[in-house]
């Protein structure tokens, strides 16, 4: 995403876009309770992710260095390895 610059993030929120709408398409079905807890957690996690891309979009934000992408960035420990992640 990042190393295709200001068109990578754009195109990385375009998406996410479809895959919240797909998401979403899934709760108009018949689900048991559990799924349908499941799906709500799922889709408040996604429009978080699509909302952070997207200011970065409208930041104009394309390099790995600034602070606005490292800041989104979470670190974790597990063993002696440190594994970081995008949200």
């Amino acid at each position: 995403m990042m190393k295709d610059g200001l068109k990578g993030v754009s195109d990385y929120c375009d998406v996410l876009e479809a895959q919240l709408l797909d998401t979403v398409s899934l709760v108009r079905q018949k689900l048991t309770k559990l799924q349908s807890i499941t799906l709500g957690a799922l889709i408040v996690i996604d429009v978080h992710a699509k909302e952070v891309i997207k200011k970065l979009r409208d930041d104009k934000i394309s390099d790995i260095n600034a602070f606005e992408w490292i800041s989104q960035l979470r670190y974790y420990w597990t063993q002696d390895n440190c594994y970081v992640r995008c949200i």
